[in-house]
C-alpha cells in the first residue's frame, strides 16, 4: 500500500479552461507542481489523481498545449473518463457515464492505496458517491467522495428536464458516511440545507480558493497590459469598466449593457462574453443592447488568460463589474484583487449570494442593492466619481483579504487534514 491518493474528478481545466472550474483546477496542479512540500507540511504526503472526460477536439475550448502541459505534470495520473464526445456534454446520460466511471476508478485505486479520497467536482460528477459500490467490498469501505457543488437548477432558475431530481438524488447519497459535500460558502451550504434538505452535519471544508504564488495572478507590467488591451482593441484614452463572464443569462451581462445606457458618455465598457456551444443568438442579443444603448464597447466573445489581467492591471479601468444574477462564489472577485493590487479597477457587484462574502461594501469593494434597477448605474457613478486614494484603499483591503483567505495550500490542507488525520477515518 501506498498511504493515500487524492482523486480529483472535473470537466475542466486539463485539456480546456472555460470557466471558473476550470481556474480551480489549474490552481492545483501550479499548487503541485510548485508547492508540494508546502502541501505535504499543511496535510500529509499524498499522490494526486485526476480524472476528466477524455479529450476530444469536437469538446469545448480544446487546446492541445494545455492538455500536453497537464500530462507533463501528472504522467501517468492522468486518467480518461469514458464518454461519448459527440453527445450533449450538459445532459443526464453524459452525467451518469462519468459519475459511474469515476466511482470505479476511485474503487481500483484503493486497490494500491490506504486512503482514497475523490473530489466529485459539480454536477457531472455528483452521483459518484452514490455509484460507490457497497462498503461490504474492502476496497469501496477505503474510498470517500466529497461532492463539490457549484450550482444548482433551482439556484440559476434553469429548466433542464431531470436535472432538480439528479441534483437531489445525489445530495441524498450523503447518508452514506463516506459521501460529505463541500462546504464552499455559507451562501451556498444554506442553499443546499434550506431547498435540497442537506443535514450541516454532512458538510465539510473546502474553500474555493487560488495558487497566490502563482506567476499569472501577479499585476501585468503597465507596459505589457497596454500591448494586451490594444492587441484586443480596448481604448485607453478613457475610463474602462469591465466586465468577465460566459454567455449564460445568469452572468447577467445583458444587466451591464442596459446599467450602462445611462452613463454612456463617461466610460468605455470592455466585456469579455466567452462563447459556448449554442450560445451565439446571446453574443447577437449583447451587440444588439450595445448599439441600442449607444455605448462606446469592446465585446470580446472568447477568453484569453491575458485580458482580464491586462484588464484588471490597467490604471484607468475604474471598475470591474459581475452584474450575475445568481453567483454560489464567483472566481473573479478573488483574482481581480490579485491583479489589481497596485493600480487598477474596484469590484462592484449585487449585494446578494455568494458577493456578500466575497466584498465587504465601501472595504473590499462595492455592493449595490440587486432589487433596484438603477443601483447598478448608481454604483458604477460613485467608483467613476471617487477618487484615487479611496479606489487604492478598497483595492488593498481586497487584495489583502484575498491573500488571507485563499490559498489553496491553506485551504486544500484544512480540507485533507479534516479527512486524513480524523478520527473517525474508514478503513
Amino acid at each position: 500500500m501506498r498511504n493515500r491518493a487524492l482523486l480529483y474528478c472535473t470537466f475542466n481545466g486539463v485539456f480546456n479552461c472555460t470557466n471558473g472550474i476550470g481556474r480551480q483546477t489549474r490552481a492545483l496542479l501550479s499548487a503541485w507542481t510548485e508547492r508540494t512540500s508546502e502541501l505535504f507540511t499543511a496535510s500529509v504526503p499524498f499522490d494526486l489523481h485526476v480524472a476528466v472526460p477524455a479529450p476530444d477536439r469536437r469538446m469545448w475550448g480544446y487546446d492541445p498545449t494545455l492538455l500536453e502541459e497537464s500530462r507533463s505534470v501528472l504522467g501517468g495520473n492522468l486518467h480518461w473518463l469514458d464518454h461519448d464526445p459527440a453527445s450533449e456534454f450538459w445532459a443526464l446520460s453524459t452525467w451518469e457515464r462519468l459519475s459511474r466511471g469515476a466511482a470505479e476508478l476511485a474503487t481500483r485505486l484503493a486497490g494500491t492505496y490506504d486512503d482514497v479520497l475523490a473530489v466529485a467536482v459539480d454536477t457531472p460528477f455528483a452521483h459518484t458517491g452514490a455509484r460507490l459500490p457497497s462498503t461490504d467490498l474492502p476496497p469501496a469501505r477505503r474510498v470517500r467522495v466529497l461532492l463539490a457543488l457549484y450550482g444548482t437548477q433551482i439556484l440559476h432558475r434553469t429548466a433542464d428536464p431531470g436535472r432538480t431530481d439528479w441534483e437531489r438524488e445525489a445530495v441524498s447519497s450523503t447518508r452514506d458516511p463516506r459521501v460529505r459535500v463541500g462546504h464552499v460558502g455559507d451562501f451556498f451550504t444554506r442553499h443546499l440545507i434550506e431547498e435540497y434538505g442537506v443535514d450541516a452535519e454532512h458538510t465539510v471544508p473546502y474553500r474555493t480558493s487560488l495558487d497566490l504564488k502563482a506567476d499569472d495572478l501577479s499585476p501585468m507590467a503597465p507596459g505589457h497590459a497596454a500591448h494586451v488591451l490594444e492587441a484586443h482593441g480596448v481604448p485607453q484614452e478613457r475610463p474602462i469598466i469591465a466586465a468577465i463572464g460566459r454567455t449564460d443569462p445568469v452572468k447577467g451581462i445583458d444587466l451591464l449593457l442596459d446599467a450602462m445606457a445611462p452613463i454612456a458618455d463617461r466610460a468605455h465598457l470592455a466585456v469579455i462574453a466567452a462563447g459556448s456551444p449554442g450560445t451565439g443568438h446571446l453574443l447577437d442579443q449583447y451587440r444588439e443592447r450595445i448599439r441600442r444603448n449607444h455605448l462606446d464597447a469592446t465585446l470580446v466573445p472568447y477568453f484569453t488568460r491575458d485580458l482580464p489581467r491586462a484588464l484588471c492591471s490597467a490604471a484607468n479601468t475604474r471598475a470591474l463589474v459581475c452584474p450575475s444574477r445568481a453567483e454560489t462564489l464567483a472566481n473573479v472577485p478573488f483574482e481581480a484583487a490579485c491583479w489589481a493590487r497596485d493600480g487598477g479597477p474596484v469590484v462592484i457587484a449585487p449585494g446578494r449570494h455568494g458577493f456578500i462574502e466575497q466584498i465587504v461594501d465601501g472595504t473590499t469593494g462595492v455592493l449595490y442593492a440587486a432589487d433596484d434597477p438603477t443601483a447598478m448605474t448608481k454604483a458604477i457613478t460613485a467608483v467613476l466619481d471617487c477618487g484615487d486614494e479611496e479606489r487604492a484603499r478598497m483595492r488593498s483591503a481586497a487584495h489583502a483579504k484575498t491573500a488571507a483567505e485563499r490559498d489553496i495550500v491553506d485551504n486544500l490542507g484544512a480540507t485533507l487534514r479534516h479527512y486524513w488525520e480524523s478520527p473517525a477515518a474508514l478503513r
